[in-house]
């Protein structure tokens, strides 16, 4: 439809007048903008904006009928209210399939640090009450948690892939050793090959956060955000392996690293092999937990690994695990850092 039909069917629309074939034609054109965008809204924003178009639409007619009674017009004047009208979709479309307009504040105030051209990035703001979840061009996915937002291009270029994420969000990767994937989150960068990982925003004094699930993942300042800063700027930097983190706080640019609450196992491989032990040495105990979480497992004293257990403590999580087979021969565990620590007397 060109502009002068849009017009006329939706100034119809707006009396009344319509038939169900047109109403379903005025449903189709608003559902078919853009097929390929991701964005989304809800019922109540969707009927909001349309209403906004249909009033400005209208206005547009309005004043074009007033003009239509001078006898003398320029050829701006004629075209004025259809220009706002094409501007007024434009714009809407942009905000409801895009994620972004002209006059979101947030874009204008916040630096895009994703290396393509502006016009080639979408957005997705998360303003449900419930998890999103955003496949992205090269096949990974995202899934962010409520009020947080990302910036990704349409389509990634040749060297990198680059996403900006403001808030929370679980990232699942797909691998290219040839093409780097970099999270731009607040003054960290976050670089992986492929692997899956959290990266969350910790209120009390805005820490950043990233834990690894697989995989491994280098975690490093931004120099982009210290440009401004008068004193010499030396990037910090840790690698992460599964379940590691690191919690960074902007004030002090102090990294520290441990690991997650609640230890998941590190890859498929190993997600249905039994922990079933009849007699079996602390030693080869603490080589199989390693082998299934990524965990390095040491003893302060060596005597432990001599020690023997007995019983099958597959569907316990990690930490249970460890308070049985500790427990069990008078030993106790702590965390130091990326590591668990296990002291006690140990056996003869």
């Amino acid at each position: 439809m060109n502009i002068k039909e849009i017009q006329a069917l939706l100034l119809k629309y707006q009396n009344g007048q319509c038939s169900d074939e047109e109403i379903a034609k005025i449903h189709y054109w608003y559902d078919h903008l853009n097929e390929d965008s991701t964005a989304s809204l809800s019922s109540a924003e969707r009927e909001n904006m349309e209403g906004r178009i249909l009033d400005h639409l209208i206005a547009g007619i309005r004043e074009d009928k007033k003009q239509e009674t001078v006898l003398v017009r320029s050829w701006w004047q004629r075209t004025v209210p259809y220009l706002s009208a094409a501007a007024v979709i434009i714009a809407v479309c942009s905000y409801v399939f895009f994620g972004k307009t002209i006059s979101d504040p947030v874009a204008k105030s916040e630096q895009i640090l994703v290396q393509v051209p502006v016009d080639q990035l979408l957005t997705r703001h998360n303003n449900s009450s419930s998890i999103q979840k955003i496949v992205l061009e090269d096949g990974s996915a995202v899934t962010l948690t409520p009020g947080s937002k990302i910036i990704y291009p349409k389509k990634f270029p040749k060297e990198k892939r680059e996403v900006q994420l403001l808030g929370d969000a679980f990232f699942e990767i797909t691998k290219n050793p040839d093409k780097p994937f970099f999270v731009y989150s607040g003054k960290l960068v976050t670089r992986v090959l492929g692997t899956s990982f959290r990266i969350k925003t910790n209120p009390k004094g805005q820490a950043l956060e990233v834990e690894v699930v697989t995989g491994k993942v280098s975690v490093f300042e931004n120099d982009e955000s210290f440009i401004d800063n008068a004193v010499d700027h030396q990037s910090n930097g840790v690698v992460l392996t599964p379940n590691q983190r690191v919690t960074y706080f902007p004030e002090s640019r102090h990294l520290m690293t441990g690991l997650v609450v609640a230890p998941v196992k590190a890859s498929v491989a190993v997600d249905e092999s039994r922990l079933v032990f009849n007699n079996i040495a602390m030693g080869r105990i603490v080589e199989a937990l390693h082998k299934t979480y990524g965990i390095e497992i040491v003893f302060a004293n060596d005597r432990l690994a001599e020690c023997t257990f007995t019983g099958d403590i597959t569907d316990l999580p990690l930490y249970e695990k460890l308070d049985l087979v500790c427990g069990s021969v008078g030993a106790d565990y702590e965390i130091k850092g990326t590591r668990i620590l296990i002291n006690g007397r140990g056996c003869e």
